[in-house]
């Protein structure tokens, strides 16, 4: 049975159903490493094995080394690993692509976003250099396939995979949809971490004028815990502040009731996996035109079909948008809740269909 060691910089909860998969698979001998912790995150505990980093900085770059991670690899010796994207701050896998795939010409394969980044010509360079030199990539969606493309890499070594969240996380697969409240107050709601990058206040900015104009009545849940204190005293000078819900962080079946309760997402900045969870559950999305901001899973989101684009920092033009889209979904509400259903079925973006995709990828290269 092929061994297969998989690398990742910390093990996130929401992928923990895609892991269980893997560990599981009876082709397969799967072995998981990661930090205990990384960039605030923790680790799942469960059976895998995690270590601790080591941390340094470099004209304002912080470096990581996962400290054990190459004599684990070099111990257990996997017939492949599969590695996190290029990301020239997790030094560990650097080495470890040097040592595994240069060195011992065993099998590599990189998990990306297969994005150019942003290190310049040089970074370009060294970065299409490590991607041609895999065995291949699994990319996170179609844009990253077509930067690949772009690097000359042949398409036979690129799966897109997508991403996806726990079962237990998706709205469709737990609960009735067609059976979420109706009518008054009209509902939004904002779920993710609460950081300048987000652009929360835009959207208070844009449900302050609506309750100017008295457009209609509404009702904003803001879920997620961060820089809540500029934002609160944004609500009490434009008087919303009883319209507006500061829940504060909630995680799994805790944070089912908001999205149940809510008619729409408002993301007013990059959006990533928050995009999966809310057309899970029926919402549409608004998010920023500001499209190098999002993340791969943004590919979700077809303007007009399951959501719209709004001017990027213009809190004049969401209010605009929030009020089409409450006309749209008064007039035919599910025709939107099945749209934004439809394309999560569509494009794959489930953790049974993303771990299929590698595991079928694998077993072409060793079992075929």
């Amino acid at each position: 049975m092929p061994k297969i060691l998989l690398i990742e910089p910390v093990l996130a909860h929401y992928q923990k159903d895609v892991f269980k998969i893997f560990t599981n698979d009876k082709e397969f001998d799967f072995d998981i490493i990661a930090g205990r912790s990384y960039q605030g995150i923790n680790s799942l505990q469960d059976e895998y094995s995690l270590f601790d980093y080591c941390t340094f900085k470099i004209l304002n770059h912080t470096f990581y080394y996962l400290r054990g991670a190459v004599k684990y690899a070099l111990s257990e010796k996997p017939d492949a690993i599969i590695c996190t994207g290029v990301d020239f701050h997790l030094l560990h896998t650097i080495l470890i692509f040097f040592i595994y795939r240069i060195v011992f010409r065993k099998r590599f394969y990189w998990w990306s976003h297969a994005s150019s980044g942003n290190q310049g010509k040089f970074g370009f360079f060294i970065r299409k250099l490590f991607y041609k030199t895999s065995s291949g990539i699994f990319a996170y969606n179609r844009a990253g396939k077509i930067n690949l493309n772009l690097m000359g890499i042949a398409d036979q070594k690129i799966v897109v995979v997508n991403n996806s969240l726990n079962r237990e996380d998706y709205g469709y697969l737990n609960h009735d949809l067609y059976n979420k409240k109706e009518g008054i107050p009209f509902t939004i709601l904002y779920s993710g971490r609460v950081t300048k990058a987000k652009k929360v206040d835009i959207l208070i900015k844009a449900l302050g004028i609506l309750d100017k104009k008295s457009v209609f009545e509404f009702k904003c849940y803001i879920v997620g815990d961060g820089n809540l204190e500029e934002l609160i005293k944004i609500t009490h000078e434009l008087n919303i502040s009883d319209k507006i819900e500061f829940v504060g962080a909630k995680y799994g079946k805790d944070v089912h009731p908001y999205f149940l309760n809510s008619d729409l997402l408002v993301y007013p900045g990059g959006i990533g996996l928050s995009a999966v969870h809310s057309l899970s559950f029926g919402l549409p999305i608004l998010t920023t035109d500001n499209l190098p901001l999002h993340f791969p899973e943004f590919e979700l989101i077809k303007p007009g079909y399951n959501g719209d684009l709004f001017m990027d920092n213009s809190f004049e033009d969401l209010a605009n948008k929030i009020v089409e889209w409450r006309n749209k979904l008064i007039i035919n509400k599910e025709i939107y809740v099945n749209n934004c259903l439809k394309q999560i079925k569509d494009l794959g973006y489930l953790p049974e269909i993303v771990s299929s995709r590698v595991l079928d990828f694998m077993k072409s290269e060793f079992l075929l």
